[in-house]
């Protein structure tokens, strides 16, 4: 079984035997370094607790700062002895504050509304108004704090370049001490190259141009995401679990140079130039380290390497300095695209190497850019990750599944399957497909879609082959299938040995097979036929194993989360502007709306203290009765314990239910205690949970079988009854074939039945048994106009 990574090695793959994981053991950790003996009083009796880990992590002591230490430690901290929610008056106060502060109520609409008699008699004082709230809230404790800096350029531009930045260093350490993640974090063994007992914090980046306007000027932001590969890839990849921080608005200027063509080689140095000012920290904490507090206080000495940047196909070739048609994985140009096999990695070595062996003045632009011709390079210079201590573009750049597996499908995929099965037909195809709670309905077919989403392209690929099938020619099927085969294997979240070799093998099926595709004039360009596969992202695909090896699986740096960050951070406080000078006002925005975020946290968890502190000193949690046996969840299931419970509440993240769970506690219960008829059961590796209550209740046999069109209903009834007399061990499948009907006549002990249109099934992941899937809702219902079979 491959590691699930969370940090890219620095060089090679981590021994079989370094990779468990390293879990933070909440005040457990005592365990002896190269900078000394740590914790010389811990009592022998103590000390005999602690399991010991070779590479493990050490804490160097137990008197950090926690996120709540933070908090007392804040200039207003002695008036939050008497009053949690200063500087407001009372939580009812704070409560309205923080409602209005986050609402889309202009700061008018909030005056007025603050006018209200009922308002002023029960929370607020009449002085206030809207700028007196936003006042109030800049007086809660600060978050990593952002800063303007002005970026020299030799080159003209139609006005300042200013770059918006954060301290990396704080941001992952405001990441790191967390509480809501306090229970999420992993950490794996230390390598040889960082010194004995370090921890490794692994840095997560995504950049991507966004649009925040529409129809009005085309206004683009580039925003830089900044993650924490610790935390549990079920954690960070949730979208509501807001693991991503904005660090950086990177600039987008308008060059004034008379060569357009220079403009993005401008473009491209700049970005370097901005990375370079931004992740300065990072690698000083790469190559020396940094003290910082985890969760509970426990003080570790933290490295801090680049573990993956998320990017599209665009991004991710600037960043690796090459041009266009080049490969920013491999040393494979265009033409070499459809090759069958890999090509050798384009690592930093490569590179560098590379850009040495140029002697142009890189400021003298149209000269420098032609000598880099010669190797496919985009004319920068000084690539950000040069000085990176273990940073290597062939690493920490990867396929990502969002641009580089979905959008591929839609984009040739899909494109083919029109082209060779007809539009008119695949159309049709899709048109008459059940409709499916949780999946969208392809009603008017599916050629004509605008605006396609992510969403989208996961319905399209469920449906696919089987829509083709009968109809296209069984290589061309079997070529599509390959391909599926591939993107699916590829999200597996625990990848083995075997699962890579079954990617290789699907690879090399459809490339036997894809002249087909060329055969049938499916490879169409607008309306013109192409004959050859230069495609970028089918190239990429034959980099999916190489980079599962270096860094895990790669569905846990898929872009869905990072996309949806743009809308939190970039485009909802764009609706806060004047439309005009975005920038500033998005960092303003974002600084309130963390204030408050953070502020209602830390006064939840005060009012609690009932659940518990978290290093579980304060109280006692009852365990729970009936433990499940053989199922182990994963830490998005239910909470264990009311601490637990109100962090989830807190990050609005949704708790999946586990009927699997509930059917197997109904099995212990007593004929008398079961609830007539069972709502929830197993069959198989199915759960099936029924409302409480039915949708026709008290119904003749007779009529269902006329109403939904099944004759053979009551023979079918006592045929089962009848054979589970007999052998009640018996699992029957929901999905198996109608068993032959005994010569016996029907005999039923029941007149009349209970209905449900709906059910809900649940099943565990295919590729890990302990993941609960939430569950599906399927609807029944009997024939009627437009549907003669129901």
């Amino acid at each position: 079984m491959l590691p699930q990574c969370h940090v890219s090695p620095p060089a090679g793959e981590l021994d079989s035997d370094t990779r468990g994981e390293d879990r933070l053991q909440l005040n457990k950790d005592y365990i002896g370094d190269d900078f000394g003996t740590l914790n010389n009083d811990v009592g022998t009796a103590q000390e005999s607790l602690v399991e010991k880990y070779e590479g493990a992590g050490a804490c160097y002591s137990q008197n950090g700062l926690t996120f709540l230490d933070i908090f007392n430690a804040d200039e207003y901290a002695e008036y939050r002895k008497d009053n949690l929610f200063y500087p407001f008056a009372s939580r009812e106060e704070w409560e309205v504050t923080d409602y209005l502060l986050h609402s889309s109520l202009s700061m008018a609409a909030i005056n007025e509304f603050l006018k209200l008699q009922m308002v002023c008699a029960r929370t607020l004082t009449q002085r206030f108004n809207a700028r007196e709230l936003h006042s109030r809230a800049e007086m809660l404790p600060s978050r990593p704090s952002w800063k303007c800096q002005t970026i020299p350029s030799i080159q003209p531009t139609k006005s300042p370049i200013c770059l918006f930045w954060r301290d990396p260093i704080e941001c992952l350490e405001s990441l790191f001490s967390n509480p809501l993640f306090h229970d999420k974090l992993d950490f794996i063994p230390c390598h040889s190259q960082f010194p004995r007992g370090a921890t490794i914090l692994g840095t997560v980046l995504s950049s991507d141009k966004t649009n925040v306007t529409t129809m009005t000027g085309a206004r683009i932001t580039h925003p830089l995401l900044l993650g924490l590969a610790n935390i549990r890839m079920h954690t960070h990849t949730k979208l509501s679990s807001k693991a991503f921080m904005l660090m950086a608005l990177l600039p987008i200027p308008k060059y004034l140079y008379p060569n357009q063509w220079m403009h993005g080689m401008l473009e491209d140095h700049l970005m370097h130039e901005c990375l370079l000012i931004i992740i300065k920290p990072l690698m000083i904490a790469a190559e020396v380290g940094i003290m910082m507090s985890d969760p509970v206080g426990n003080v570790r000495h933290c490295f801090m390497p680049l573990a993956a940047y998320i990017v599209n196909t665009t991004e991710a070739a600037m960043l690796a300095c090459v041009r266009g048609k080049t490969s920013p994985f491999t040393m494979a140009s265009y033409l070499q695209f459809g090759d069958d096999f890999w090509h050798p990695a384009r690592t930093r070595t490569i590179t560098l190497a590379q850009l040495a062996s140029i002697t142009v003045d890189p400021n003298n632009l149209e000269a420098y850019f032609e000598a880099c011709t010669e190797h496919q390079l985009n004319g920068v210079h000084a690539p950000f990750w040069e000085g990176f201590p273990h940073a290597d573009p062939s690493i920490f750049l990867m396929p990502e599944a969002l641009h580089h597996w979905h959008k591929e499908f839609y984009d040739h995929n899909l494109q083919w399957c029109l082209e060779v099965v007809g539009t008119q037909e695949l159309d049709f195809r899709f048109s008459i497909l059940q409709p499916i709670t949780g999946y969208r309905h392809f009603a008017g077919g599916i050629s004509k879609l605008k605006q396609v989403t992510g969403r989208v392209h996961h319905d399209l690929q469920h449906y696919i082959v089987g829509l083709i099938s009968g109809v296209a020619p069984c290589r061309f099927v079997i070529a599509i299938h390959a391909l599926m085969d591939v993107q699916y294997l590829a999200q597996c979240p625990a990848p083995n040995d075997d699962l890579l070799m079954c990617i290789d093998q699907s690879l090399l099926t459809f490339h036997e097979n894809k002249n087909i595709i060329m055969m049938l004039g499916a490879q169409m360009g607008g309306k013109k036929l192409i004959d050859n596969w230069f495609i970028p992202k089918l190239e990429l695909l034959q980099s999916i194993t190489s980079s599962t090896r270096k860094v895990g699986a790669l569905i846990q740096w898929s872009a869905d989360a990072t996309e949806h960050a743009h809308v939190s951070e970039i485009k909802n406080p764009t609706q806060y502007t004047n439309n005009n000078d975005y920038d500033p006002q998005i960092c303003c925005h974002l600084d309130c709306k963390e204030k408050l975020r953070h502020f209602t946290i830390t006064t939840t968890l005060k009012s609690h203290p009932q659940s518990c502190d978290l290093d579980g000193s304060t109280v006692d949690i009852p365990e729970e009765e009936g433990e499940e046996d053989d199922l182990d969840l994963d830490d998005e299931q239910e909470p264990f314990d009311p601490w637990t419970a109100l962090l989830e509440e807190m990050n609005h993240m949704c708790i999946t239910t586990n009927y699997f769970s509930k059917a197997k506690q109904l099995a212990t219960l007593s004929h008398r205690e079961l609830p007539y008829p069972p709502q929830t059961f197993i069959g198989g590796t199915t759960a099936i949970h029924l409302n409480y209550d039915p949708s026709h209740s008290g119904v003749k046999v007779e009529d269902i079988s006329i109403d939904y069109n099944i004759p053979d209903l009551q023979d079918v009834l006592s045929d089962f009854l009848q054979r589970d007399a007999r052998d009640s061990g018996v699992v029957h499948g929901v999905t198996s074939r109608r068993r032959p009907l005994t010569d016996r006549p029907p005999i039923l002990p029941f007149d009349h039945i209970q209905v449900w249109h709906s059910v809900c099934l649940q099943q565990t992941s295919f590729h890990n048994s302990s993941i609960v899937l939430p569950a599906q809702t399927i609807h029944a219902s009997p024939s009627g106009p437009g549907w003669p079979k129901g």
